[in-house]
């Protein structure tokens, strides 16, 4: 062999071992992600080699939560991060999403990389074959260990325990102006405040029928009363629903309503009114698994099959569960990290009772539940117009 053929042949193999590893995620067990790349050299290496092969790519295209502390957050930390790379985040209803990604396939275009929003679009995209499975972007040994989360059972929300996986937790019940409602009476009543006389025309509800907290009060409230209480409650309560998660703080903050079901009392919502001088006291109620469910918000994240820059989609991955991003999203986001070693961010009301089962209605074996309550709520509402 010529010393130019030599020299050659050297290149070619260095060329596959530096772009092979990161063009295809590859084959694992669900509990153990092999990491092919990192061998001997460890992370370190391997990071390097993907931030240099990122910077080549030089964007991500992610479709985000709705939620604009956490897209603010990514937005800033990703910059000062990674400055090379650009930070593409799209935000519109996940219905639409589902919608305009099947006519983008049928067009033969792939437009996205990594999707972090509600769970319910990631079941409805795996069933269409639109996503990876997860665990094979996890590269850094430290957030590929299951016990960091809380176990892989736990993290993930899908029924395979492999495509969708959920980031934060947080704890969800109705929220009430403390102003207006005694929270020693909220405290002794617990769900029976819900029918008080003094609440009538004073309630407020994110719309059930979109997806979000409004869809899960349905399921909360489902759960935990007859059907004659619920209906009862729509009815003579005489409930008004409001199309966009903050008209529901706002309502609270201006005093127009006194208890409201959507998002919870976020200090990222509130603090406009409290800059503005307007006094407020929004509460939950309490932490008690009879009264809260479990939220994973629009927290989940799933990866997308062909995606455009995938060794973009993988470094964005490890570094948004790396420990430290992870303390600053939850900080941000008013929500816990679903990692073990990440302070909980959360107040008393929000924080766990320790080994308490809560039920979330947005992992995958819950959908049908949730959807017959999203619908028993519609027939109730149809039935008043």
């Amino acid at each position: 062999m010529t010393k130019n053929a030599s020299r050659t042949v050297r290149a070619l193999a260095l060329s596959a071992l530096l772009v092979l590893p990161f063009a295809s995620a590859g084959a694992q067990s669900p509990d153990h992600p092999r990491n092919e790349v990192s061998g001997d050299r460890g992370w370190p290496a391997e990071r390097a080699q993907l931030i240099s092969a990122a910077e080549q790519e030089g964007e991500l295209l992610l479709f985000s939560q709705p939620n604009r502390a956490a897209r603010d957050f990514l937005a800033r930390e990703w910059a000062l991060a990674f400055p090379k790379i650009k930070l593409s985040i799209s935000a519109f209803p996940g219905d639409q999403l589902q919608v305009r990604m099947r006519t983008e396939r049928n067009a033969g275009k792939y437009l996205w990389d990594l999707i972090f929003t509600g769970s319910t679009i990631g079941f409805d995209l795996v069933k269409d074959g639109y996503i990876d499975p997860f665990l094979p972007e996890l590269r850094d040994p430290d957030i590929a260990k299951p016990e960091i989360w809380g176990g892989w059972d736990e993290a993930f929300v899908d029924l395979d325990k492999k495509n969708v996986f959920s980031t934060n937790v947080a704890l969800k019940s109705p929220v009430y102006d403390a102003l207006k409602l005694s929270p020693d009476k909220v405290r002794s009543a617990g769900l029976k405040i819900l029918f008080d006389p003094a609440l009538k025309e004073k309630i407020i509800w994110h719309e059930p029928n979109v997806p979000g907290p409004g869809a899960q009060f349905a399921f909360y409230l489902k759960n935990r009363l007859s059907d004659d209480e619920l209906r009862r409650f729509i009815v003579d309560q005489k409930v008004s629903f409001v199309a966009q998660q903050n008209q529901v703080i706002e309502a609270l903050a201006r005093g127009t309503a006194w208890l409201g079901l959507g998002p919870g009392n976020s200090r990222a919502l509130i603090d406009p009114y409290v800059k503005a001088g307007v006094n407020v006291d929004i509460r939950k109620f309490g932490n008690a698994p009879e009264l809260n469910d479990v939220t994973i918000g629009g927290s989940t994240l799933f990866v997308v099959k062909n995606r455009p820059h995938p060794n973009t989609t993988r470094l964005f991955l490890n570094w948004l569960l790396s420990r430290e991003v992870q303390m600053g999203f939850a900080k941000a986001t008013e929500q816990n990290s679903r990692r073990v070693d990440v302070p909980s961010v959360a107040d008393a009301d929000g924080t766990p009772v320790p080994g308490a089962h809560y039920v979330s209605p947005q992992r995958e074996e819950n959908v049908r539940a949730l959807d017959a309550a999203v619908a028993f709520v519609g027939e109730v509402r149809k039935s008043i117009r």
